[in-house]
């Protein structure tokens, strides 16, 4: 989930016929983003797989799989902010090819002790920890790109492509993981994750250098330019001066706290134990999600902006976690990845909506900061949902997804009862 919209700004221009999503690939540099993005975006969910399962074959233990990927989720949300500020500093191009170039220094060799055989849980834990330092810098260079290369009029087209690539991929690179590591052996998907990172990089420098947008009156007030610190300063006034952007920040914080834990360690769990499904199992559960967030996504590209984001909120909310509760009742593989399918779709028109309002109302000189606001959002308290999810899927995964679906069900009741929240545009 992405931030949403309050009452438009004033300098909003009215609603035009939707230009094609696939009108932005007449940009080369578009091409490119979206190429780079695409091998990234492969990388990481080979390295999830890998991970996660290189985890449960050294210690067969959910509480240790959650351990590590709260190693990888502490410094992400720590340096979030740290990286949204470099890409508004430097260039968000700059910021993702270092972080590509990074984390393939960091892969390259756990792919090497994986695949001879001399992998330990320590260099499951570094190269983890690595990963989330990197990613941080990422992410927000990532988001914050688009408006630097699409028309404003193409912000929602671009969206939706770039929405429709990240859940694709998040159908195809699970299921072609699992499958790699069910043929070739972990060791092999990491060498998969690296060999993606280095392409990507190559073709995100590739890109031409952009100009910075013109600082306007708002962004000028602070003295932006003493140092990180005060422009990391900066961005947190400017978003939360804003009750829309804020109440959307307190929206996502919420909601991804709940889901978080459940997908990232219950999945897992259910894959491996009570489906008997294996790393191909896993795959085709994460990318049923996938399959229907493209779907969502796609849709959102090419039709109206809907006028009353606050519902479209709380509908949210509530499907999702009705989905939550319904994937941890079931028995079997199948009823699991089609409930985790209808819960995509809903997520795929969300976060192509709310994500290009947000770049449409942000300042230029505020869009990495803003960015890295919105994820820090989604993924501040996920360390903390880890821990306690790989505890309680140890005991129980049927009550992780209870908890878990209840506490999003609680938030959209919550966001209901709010006249804010039902007043968003």
């Amino acid at each position: 989930m992405e931030a949403l919209t309050s009452t438009p700004p004033a300098t909003e221009v009215p609603q035009r016929r939707r230009p094609s999503p696939w009108s932005v690939f007449r940009s080369s540099t578009f091409r490119k983003l979206w190429v780079g993005l695409g091998l990234s975006l492969m990388g990481d969910f080979f390295n999830y797989i890998a991970m996660a399962w290189l985890v449960l074959q050294l210690t067969g233990s959910s509480l240790a799989l959650g351990a590590v990927l709260m190693v990888q989720a502490v410094p992400r949300s720590l340096l979030m902010l740290v990286g949204g500020a470099m890409a508004d500093r430097l260039s968000p191009r700059v910021a993702m090819a270092g972080s590509m170039l990074l984390r393939f220094a960091c892969v390259a060799p756990l792919a090497f002790v994986v695949i001879t055989g001399h992998a330990q849980m320590w260099e499951a834990y570094a190269v983890s920890a690595l990963f989330g330092v990197f990613d941080a810098f990422f992410w927000p260079a990532a988001s914050s790109m688009l408006p630097q290369i699409v028309t404003e009029s193409e912000l929602e087209a671009g969206n939706a492509v770039t929405n429709v690539t990240r859940q694709t991929s998040l159908i195809v690179g699970p299921a072609v993981a699992g499958m790699v590591v069910g043929a070739f052996g972990t060791g092999w998907a990491f060498a998969g994750d690296a060999a993606f990172l280095l392409v990507g990089a190559a073709v995100i420098l590739w890109m031409p250098a952009m100009a910075r947008g013109a600082r306007s009156a708002a962004a000028e007030a602070p003295q932006v330019r003493t140092g990180l610190k005060a422009e990391i300063a900066a961005g947190l006034r400017y978003a939360w001066s804003d009750v829309g952007i804020r109440t959307a920040l307190l929206i996502i914080a919420a909601v991804d706290f709940a889901a978080s834990g459940s997908m990232q360690v219950g999945l897992p769990t259910l894959a491996h134990g009570r489906f008997g499904a294996g790393a191909v199992g896993l795959g085709v559960l994460l990318g049923a999600w996938g399959a229907g967030a493209t779907i969502g996504a796609a849709a959102s590209g090419v039709l109206k902006r809907p006028e009353h984001i606050g519902w479209l909120i709380i509908g949210v909310c509530a499907w999702i976690g009705a989905v939550i509760v319904i994937t941890g009742l079931v028995g079997s593989l199948i009823p699991a990845a089609v409930t985790l399918a209808l819960a995509g779709i809903a997520t795929g028109v969300v976060n192509t909506y709310g994500i290009a309002w947000l770049q449409r109302r942000t300042d230029p000189t505020m869009q990495g900061r803003v960015m890295s606001l919105v994820m820090l959002a989604s993924i501040g308290l996920v360390p903390i949902a880890l821990a306690a999810s790989g505890a309680i899927a140890d005991v129980n995964p049927t009550v992780l997804f209870l908890i878990a679906g209840g506490l999003i069900l609680l938030a959209s009741a919550a966001a209901a009862s709010s006249r804010t929240v039902r007043s968003l545009r």
